[in-house]
């Protein structure tokens, strides 16, 4: 076996290698041909009362190969508008001022929300093709603008939500991520407010004992005017009427409660996670007296006997600051005493089929999902940074990152071209120039310099594979 390894004289990771970077090279000379061709076809087909040739110029990308190309493109005058145009760069969608192709953006947009940061993600790159492929900066622009698009999209979206998926109880929860600012002065955070909007549960599959939401969606805004957008992402999803009932959980923020007044039919729970939180720290982790307590928000679906046995028990409390937060706890849930009382409860009493629901909290554990990118060891970000990639993250979040990496070009142009005939049909050339070919290269593969005796044969089939006529 060791003669035969020395006698073939490579690995499959040394073949695999060759392979690749012969790949690479045929690549560029495919790439700048199929470029080549297009232009031409431009030049051919272009409205020639408007677009007036003046000259051509070169422009440089770094590609999905790893490998800088630089290529010739025409130049117009646009009679209509007085400005200068490149055909080219305006039918392939490839935006102004972008060292990056849109096929590397978007593996990089990808590893810009895998790793924890935009220099892990550049490191990721260089990992995977052995040298320096793209900035850490550059990542991170790719990000904001890819931010920017899906803010648009989904501001227009919103001008005029018209949803027609159809529930009869939809959850909606929500709660805030608060975030470090970089250099902003005196404001030294900034909270992110995201909502979670799903449909209830299922199992991941048959057999398992874990759960997953069904159709999740996120919407994240900044501004303080929170369920005025939020609402309008909930109607643009759902057309919800008097008979869907819209179960809200969060905490007892002020901000959150409000939710219950832009739905016909909504009702608010305080979450558990957060309400247990807080009666362990008023009365110890391990008191009977927070069992019993969430034993008595099963007694009633009103949260009378809740709040009455709350008092009753705040009278032992004898830390001063312990007495003040439950004091602030009482308050609160006077104003809502039903909030307390598990949702599942409350549908029965209204005749609702509460089968298969389970207990609310995910907001906390969403929350975990875009944290561990944003505050990863105490990062600090821009507010547009910031938002920019929470838009992505809600995105990579439910499990749809694919659909964005996929219109890169249209999100990173966001440009109004009138051009669509002549793209499709330049997309067409564009696949016949690829599936045609071009002569292969030599690829660097030692054993093709290594004589067929030599090589027991092995070098004549090598150079087969590469020129393309094995079979």
């Amino acid at each position: 076996m060791d003669q035969l390894r020395k006698r073939l004289g490579f690995s499959l990771q040394e073949l695999e290698t060759a392979l690749f970077g012969f790949m690479a090279r045929e690549f560029v000379q495919v790439y700048i041909q199929a470029l080549a061709e297009i232009d031409n076809w431009l030049l051919e087909h272009r409205d020639k009362r408007r677009f007036r040739l003046k000259d051509s110029d070169t422009r440089t990308l770094q590609t999905l190969f790893g490998i800088e190309i630089t290529f010739s493109r025409r130049r117009y005058l646009d009679r209509q508008t007085g400005k200068s145009v490149y055909l080219l760069d305006e039918v392939l969608q490839l935006p102004e001022q972008k060292q990056i192709s849109p096929a590397l953006a978007a593996w990089s947009l990808g590893q810009a929300v895998v790793c924890n940061s935009y220099r892990g993600a550049a490191e990721s790159l260089n990992a995977i093709y052995g040298h320096a492929v793209v900035s850490h900066e550059s990542i991170r622009q790719v990000v904001l603008a890819m931010g920017k698009g899906l803010q648009k999209e989904q501001e227009e979206r919103l001008k005029d939500p018209a949803g027609t998926r159809k529930v009869r109880v939809l959850f909606l929860e929500v709660d805030g991520l608060n975030v470090h600012l970089q250099r902003s002065g005196t404001r030294r955070w900034v909270e992110e407010k995201l909502l979670t909007v799903h449909e209830g549960w299922r199992r991941r599959h048959p057999a398992s004992d874990e759960y997953e939401l069904v159709n999740k969606r996120y919407f994240r805004t900044q501004d303080k005017d929170f369920w005025e957008a939020a609402s309008r992402f909930v109607y643009s999803e759902y057309d919800i009427d008097a008979e869907t009932v819209v179960v809200i959980n969060g905490d007892r923020a002020d901000w959150i409660r409000q939710g219950v007044e832009y739905f016909p039919k909504a009702i608010y729970q305080v979450d558990t996670f957060h309400l247990v939180r807080d009666l362990r720290y008023i009365f110890g982790h391990d008191s009977p007296v927070v069992e019993e307590l969430l034993k008595a928000r099963q007694a009633d679906v009103t949260g009378e006997e809740f709040l009455a046995q709350l008092a009753k028990a705040s009278e032992g409390v004898a830390d001063k600051e312990k007495q003040r937060r439950c004091q602030g706890l009482l308050n609160d849930l006077k104003k809502m005493p039903e909030a307390v009382v598990d949702y599942r409860l409350r549908l029965a009493a209204c005749g609702i089929p509460t089968e298969g629901l389970r207990g609310l909290g995910a907001a906390e554990s969403q929350m975990d999902a875009f944290a561990d990118r944003v505050k990863h060891r105490g990062r600090s970000w821009s507010c547009e940074g910031l938002a920019a990639i929470m838009e992505v993250l809600c995105w990579r979040n439910t499990e749809r990152l694919d659909q964005v990496m996929n219109r890169v070009e249209a999100l990173l142009a966001r440009a109004e071209m009138s051009l669509g005939e002549v793209k499709q049909r330049a997309v067409r050339l564009v696949k016949q120039v690829a599936n045609s070919g071009v002569k292969a290269l030599c690829a660097g593969v030692p054993v093709t310099n290594a004589g067929c005796t030599a090589s027991g044969g092995m070098s004549r089939f090598m150079h087969r594979i590469i020129s393309g006529t094995a079979g």
